[in-house]
């Protein structure tokens, strides 16, 4: 585990009980209400949400048709309040790669305001398309910056973050790591501060 991904497990630990409640717990909630308006899903469907939290994206989706729903999260204070509060999913504690399932044993995997936390992007998008059913798809909301405020977040904040932040990426940038990986159907587009992205196995 680098030393970013430890970070990121020690501020989600410090952070779980209180949570939805924090700034951070306020600033994501554009990237959930979102992703549920555009994740579909199907009665039969495994969905994966990784760096799930408190589980708060994955319960909203799992209501939406009678799924299968998984998370994974570094942090094993913030699996655990997940357990408490939907104990109809099933919450694993695990980091995104190698994520803990089988091939092709997922239709959908989602990503709130996580993917900056991410030591490894390219093995993650390798991930998905391994865990991915065929025709499966990765929703993914992200912070959206100009580049400007990209180029300090990346060179002036990120590198001293305790928070273990690594990195934002434009558009083209997480679309490359995708079709790299193999993806296609590859969608992008930007809603305030919030950049979301799909793409189809």
């Amino acid at each position: 585990m680098g030393k970013r991904t430890e970070r990121s497990k020690r501020t989600y630990d410090q952070m779980a009980a209180g949570y939805n409640t924090s700034p951070e717990g306020y600033y994501t909630q554009p990237h959930k209400a979102e992703l549920i308006k555009q994740v579909i899903l199907h009665d039969g469907d495994s969905i994966l949400d990784v760096a799930c939290g408190n589980g708060t994206l994955l319960g909203a989706l799992s209501r939406k048709a009678r799924v299968n729903a998984f998370g994974v999260d570094l942090s094993k204070k913030m699996i655990a309040a997940a357990r408490e509060r939907y104990p109809d999913c099933t919450f694993v504690v695990s980091s995104c790669v190698p994520l803990p399932f089988e091939n092709e044993s997922m239709d959908v995997i989602t990503v709130s305001c996580a993917f900056h936390h991410f030591e490894d992007p390219y093995a993650f998008a390798g991930e998905c398309m391994r865990v991915l059913k065929k025709n499966g798809m990765v929703y993914m909301a992200e912070p959206f910056f100009t580049p400007v405020i990209r180029w300090l977040a990346n060179t002036v904040v990120f590198p001293f973050s305790k928070s273990g932040d690594v990195k934002v990426y434009s558009e083209r940038e997480l679309r490359g790591m995708f079709e790299t990986a193999g993806f296609r159907d590859i969608r992008t587009y930007t809603k305030g501060t919030v950049l979301f992205f799909s793409a189809k196995k």
